[in-house]
């Protein structure tokens, strides 16, 4: 059996795993989270990795170099879903990193510095609440108040852990230190189109994009639907609506720019009456900060002016807006090389969703690479990877991990 082969009848294994037999669902520290890291353990073993999980319940395979204990390149991923999932997610990472490590292994070159594959504790199902826990840990951004998180039954993160044998006291000892890590490396199926509409099989992520973001609330006046003549109406929905019709002609006249309306809050629920207040967020998402940013003005001027021509009060709130998290140039530039090496042409393309490698960026440099997925969902249960998709990620990701661990022009640790 290829690496490939190997890759989809380990993903198609996992995917039998849940706590439901009609949609993938495995939610952190459950039954079947423990059931499917003890597949990914065997495999590790069978790759020749050694294997512990650490205070925070990430299962870690690792091969020493000729330095033991020394810095290592990281392969990440996550074998926990999101609720209704699809066979890819972070498990992909994590199969196509073990296919890799024993490729290298068998074909590559001798090992100058440890490689390690990394299964997060992540709870994609947000279970708890809060996601990307097992990397918060390894970076040092575990809060323990979120220990008294629970679920829906009642169930404490506390109490999983102590149940999973994990001392919930130590979680923050799975702390690890940036010279630890020369590199951390990541594979996704693609979550959008991009890839599908281009000629390569694979995309290479320059920038990591973020997300700026506004709540707005628009106040008018409730009345009588059917007695408030339309020209005395002060009605906050229809203003709500307008201003997500600017909000998307924003979006669209700007490049690498997304903008997206969420969350409406309407009061009162229109039954028969003109309305009398929105709350609305908006999301602006890109790879660009200083573009990401400049769209803000530019939303606030419509938004108010729709409001002030309707007659309608207007508040606007600035929440959260962090830089984009940038992949290091040196590792970009290997990967594109060991693309451009099979003959297949070379992409470029964002990554919007929150995954380990955000965190990991504070330990040292990053790379991500995207694979295609067919229907553009690479998260949900109707995206499927092409198997010849699958063998040409594993190709490049296989010359990159041996180029990092059997090389000598990989980033200094801690940093690019």
């Amino acid at each position: 059996m290829s690496g490939a082969d190997t890759v989809v009848d380990r993903l198609d294994r996992l995917a039998r795993i849940s706590a439901y037999p009609w949609k993938l669902t495995r939610r952190v520290f459950t039954p079947q989270h423990a059931e499917a890291d003890a597949l990914v353990l065997g495999w590790m073993e069978e790759a020749g990795l050694s294997v512990r999980r650490d205070p925070a319940g990430n299962l870690i395979g690792r091969l020493d170099g000729p330095i033991p204990g020394g810095p290592a390149i990281v392969i990440g991923g996550s074998v926990t879903t999101g609720e209704d999932a699809g066979p890819y997610g972070g498990t992909l990472g994590v199969v196509m990193g073990i296919a890799a490590v024993a490729r290298v292994l068998r074909e590559g070159p001798r090992l100058r510095h440890a490689v390690e594959v990394v299964a997060f504790a992540e709870d994609a199902a947000n279970r708890f609440g809060p996601r990307l826990l097992g990397s918060k840990a390894v970076v040092g951004r575990f809060d323990p108040a979120l220990l008294d998180l629970a679920d829906d039954y009642d169930v404490t993160l506390r109490q999983a852990l102590d149940a999973y044998g994990l001392d919930a006291d130590k979680v923050e000892t799975a702390r690890r230190l940036p010279d630890e890590i020369l590199a951390y490396l990541e594979v996704a199926a693609e979550a959008g189109p991009v890839l599908e509409q281009s000629a390569s099989p694979v995309g290479i992520v320059p920038t990591m994009s973020e997300a700026s973001m506004l709540r707005i609330t628009l106040t008018g006046a409730v009345g009588s639907a059917t007695t408030i003549p339309m020209a005395d109406r002060r009605d906050a929905l229809a203003g709500t609506a307008e201003c997500i019709l600017a909000a998307e002609r924003i979006g669209a006249s700007r490049e690498g720019i997304m903008v997206t309306v969420v969350r409406i809050a309407v009061d009162p629920v229109p039954a028969f009456v003109v309305t009398g207040s929105v709350t609305f967020g908006v999301l602006i998402g890109s790879s660009d900060d200083a573009a990401r940013r400049a769209v803000v003005p530019d939303l606030t001027a419509a938004f108010e002016g729709i409001a002030a021509r309707r007659r309608l009060e207007i508040t606007v709130e600035e929440g959260i807006d962090p830089d984009a998290t940038r992949c290091d140039p040196g590792i970009v530039a290997l990967f594109e090389r060991a693309v451009a090496a099979t003959g297949l042409p070379v992409a470029r393309l964002a990554q919007g969703l929150s995954t380990n490698a955000f965190n990991m960026a504070v330990l040292g440099p990053i790379g991500l690479m995207l694979v295609r997925c067919r229907g553009a969902v690479g998260w949900g249960p109707a995206g499927v990877v092409d198997p010849a998709d699958l063998a040409a990620g594993l190709d490049v990701l296989t010359s990159v991990v041996g180029t990092l661990a059997g090389g000598t022009d990989v980033p200094s640790p801690g940093g690019p």
